[in-house]
């Protein structure tokens, strides 16, 4: 089991759909670090895989909680699915190459796999991705390490939670995964249009603002409704995008939404906004 902090968390509910998310988060990681397309390409079928088990097998065919963490090394990509449903056959706790399951397709794509039960309940599949081909690095290594997972966001109902580190990564996966979200929310493309607008808008005030090295974001999204909620942001910082404060091209971009609030977060702020297409 790695140790240190991801450098990507995402938590969301096991249903079908969420697959795009999830290769969503890897593609949006992959703009950022500048991940060689066949390295990606094993990433996403590989992680699919190990995240349709969860969806197939974990909770009876029902939605229940799923976590991604990605781990970006200096010579390596590691990446740990976990649920919390009815485990892991025994069987293949011995001889994971079982057929049907996606596993000899997973051994296959990455350099290292484990597949365990979780002490607490449900199923662990941790993956190892060489970071290097003949002598080539396949990616660009963030900058620092990642910052502390606090746990925020953490996994709620319906909801899906991202946490990241650094902060320049909100950038690439929150467009997708906001997009994502409104395509399956029937947005109409001019609302959808909207919603690069708002996103970019949030990553850079992120960029610019956040309280620390790690930045999370919630997404909540229901027919013709969008909800984000992303922070946590240095006190104050929210300030140009109260309805009082002066025109700037990010407080346009956010004020296309249908509700944009500033909220307390301990020391620091949230920024909430909900966009709502409102076509007949």
């Amino acid at each position: 089991m790695t140790a240190e902090s991801p450098t990507v968390r995402l938590s969301l509910e096991s249903r079908p759909e969420t697959l795009t998310l999830v290769r969503g988060m890897l593609g949006g990681v992959a703009d950022q670090l500048v991940i060689d397309p066949e390295l990606l390409d094993d990433l996403k079928t590989a992680v699919s895989e190990a995240c349709n088990n969860v969806v197939m097998h974990a909770y009876g065919g029902e939605p229940g909680p799923m976590n991604v963490s990605l781990y970006v090394g200096s010579e390596a990509i590691r990446v740990i699915v976990r649920d919390s449903g009815v485990g892991i056959p025994p069987l293949l706790q011995i001889d994971d190459r079982s057929p049907g399951v996606g596993l000899p397709v997973i051994r296959a794509l990455a350099v290292e796999a484990q597949f365990k039960r979780r002490p607490e309940g449900g199923t662990e599949v941790e993956m190892g991705f060489a970071g290097r081909r003949d002598g080539k690095a396949l990616f660009n290594r963030p900058v620092g390490t990642s910052g502390p997972d606090d746990g925020w966001p953490d996994y709620a109902s319906g909801a899906v939670a991202v946490s990241l580190s650094p902060v320049e990564l909100l950038s690439g996966v929150l467009g997708r995964l906001a997009r994502a979200l409104a395509a399956s929310a029937h947005f109409s493309l001019d609302r959808f249009s909207d919603v690069y607008l708002i996103s970019d808008a949030l990553a850079a005030h992120a960029a610019t603002s956040a309280s620390g090295p790690r930045i999370g974001c919630r997404l909540n999204a229901s027919t013709r409704r969008l909800e984000l909620t992303v922070g946590p942001f240095r006190a104050g910082s929210g300030a140009p995008f109260r309805a009082d404060a002066p025109e700037s091209a990010a407080s346009r971009a956010l004020r296309l939404s249908d509700q944009l609030t500033v909220e307390r977060d301990g020391d620091g702020e949230l920024l909430h906004v909900v966009l709502i297409d409102h076509r007949t």
